[in-house]
């Protein structure tokens, strides 16, 4: 039960993972997760809409992450970003800024394209000035120009890295699970050691997961001890 990396000004440290390797344990790599990611060179007009937020949806490989993304000085957090750094290790991520958004509706539409798309108005203003597109009426956007707007639905990033465990809520990876007697948390390599919550390699996205994890595998091993013992 000693937790994983994640928030070491409140004690986090690797003894868990020492004591499992001191045992033969194999180790999964761990990484911060459940974290913002700092972003590279071309995002960093991100941190003048520190403190915006925006719904996204995210996609990861396979993964999708829906929720919202905040704007933060160093690169971008929120609910849909947290989620999303569970499964990036490196490499590019996509995301839709304009999710559920039909360009065939707004299609002839006079209206100003800051006013048109369904995201905050400092956000959009400022994705116009890195597009180094005009913020007029959507009907006078040349081909050209609308193909640049509407990669809003697709935007490509390789984030530069994630804010680390320093504000991580978890570590993902751990000791690996298939070495742990999955009713009871007790190692199958040394009988009498107990390794629960955070300190294995399982990890959930936001939502009370981990905390539930965390009670779930403290119970199966408190109730094991307390019938050994009897």
């Amino acid at each position: 039960a000693s937790g994983g990396l994640s928030y070491p000004k409140i004690g986090a440290s690797s003894i868990g993972y020492e004591i499992a390797e001191a045992f033969g344990h194999t180790l999964v790599k761990t990484a911060p997760a459940l974290v913002g990611f700092t972003v590279q060179k071309d995002q960093f007009f991100f941190k003048e809409l520190s403190g915006v937020s925006t719904d996204v949806k995210i996609h990861v490989g396979d993964e999708v992450c829906e929720g919202a993304l905040l704007f933060a000085h160093k690169g971008m957090s929120g609910p849909a970003v947290l989620d999303a750094s569970l499964y990036w290790e490196k490499g590019k991520i996509e995301i839709d800024f304009l999710p559920g958004f039909s360009w065939k509706s707004v299609q002839g539409s006079k209206k100003q394209i800051s006013s048109l798309l369904p995201m905050p108005k400092r956000v959009s203003k400022a994705f116009l000035l890195q597009f180094k597109l005009e913020d007029k009426p959507f009907h006078q956007l040349t081909k050209q120009e609308l193909e640049t707007l509407q990669t809003l639905s697709a935007y490509s990033l390789a984030p530069a890295g994630t804010f680390g465990y320093a504000k991580a809520e978890v570590t993902k990876g751990g000791v690996e699970t298939s070495e742990i007697d999955s009713s009871t948390m007790m190692s199958k390599k040394e009988d009498g050691i107990y390794f629960i919550g955070e300190v294995l390699d399982v990890t959930g996205r936001l939502g009370g997961y981990n905390f539930q994890w965390a009670f779930s595998s403290a119970y199966s091993c408190a109730k094991d001890v307390s019938t050994s013992r009897e």
